[in-house]
């Protein structure tokens, strides 16, 4: 079963989301070529059959997409903040000039 969790200060930048946005929020983590297995946190997020639930922090669903499920099985992950001004993601903390990162402990 996949563990994750999240930094004060990841937890400190969601409240800063939820201050400009009013809709439901997803994490994601995938594969993506460009920015690989980040966690992108979207509004009103658009999620497949193939995703599974992998856990839930701040009230905010984490999903696994397709590919990452088998490699996340086991896993033991916390969502963490890095700072990056000029970030062309769309993940929504880019907004706040910081990325969501994953950590292993």
């Amino acid at each position: 079963m996949t563990t994750v969790g999240i930094t004060a200060r990841a937890v400190e930048v969601l409240e800063r989301v939820r201050a400009v946005r009013s809709g439901p929020l997803t994490f994601t983590i995938d594969g993506g070529c460009c920015e690989g297995t980040a966690p992108h946190l979207f509004e009103n997020a658009v999620i497949t059959s193939a995703a599974k639930k992998a856990a839930e922090v701040e009230g905010i669903p984490v999903y696994l997409q397709s590919a990452m499920v088998e490699t996340y099985r086991d896993a033991d992950v916390t969502i963490d903040v890095v700072d990056e001004p000029l970030s062309e993601a769309m993940s929504l903390e880019t907004e706040f000039g910081v990325r969501f990162v994953l950590r292993e402990p």
